[in-house]
């Protein structure tokens, strides 16, 4: 599991409770925009247990200078259901206004196709 702490996780660690039944939480932290055919906005991504007690919140390392951990964020719709669908994912919902959440379960989806 993750030594980052309890609040946090890797995208490693994020598959690994995926596969023990833990859920993606997609968050919208800013409201997307259409410009030129491609949906710009702010989205993030927590892991939440299904018993809702567990909460982490998807971060990224930058290792430029110190080892700084930040939230992964996505800020297009294409990068958010390429991670998603890389995930196992097959049929995605996105929340497309602030602070809208919506949970995928690994479990309601098939085996990846080739």
């Amino acid at each position: 599991m993750s030594k980052l702490g309890p609040d946090v996780v890797s995208e490693e660690g994020l598959r690994e409770l995926l596969g023990l039944g833990h859920r993606a939480m997609v968050v919208c932290v800013e409201p997307p925009c259409l410009k030129h055919n491609v949906w710009y906005g702010t989205w993030i991504l927590r892991c939440v247990s299904l018993d809702e007690e567990a909460d982490r919140l998807l971060i990224t390392f930058r290792r430029r200078v110190t080892d700084e951990v930040r939230p992964r964020t996505f800020q297009t719709l294409n990068g958010l259901v390429n991670f998603l669908h890389a995930l196992g994912f097959r049929t995605i919902h996105v929340p497309m206004e602030i602070d809208g959440r919506t949970c995928h379960d690994l479990g309601q989806h098939g085996a990846k196709s080739p």
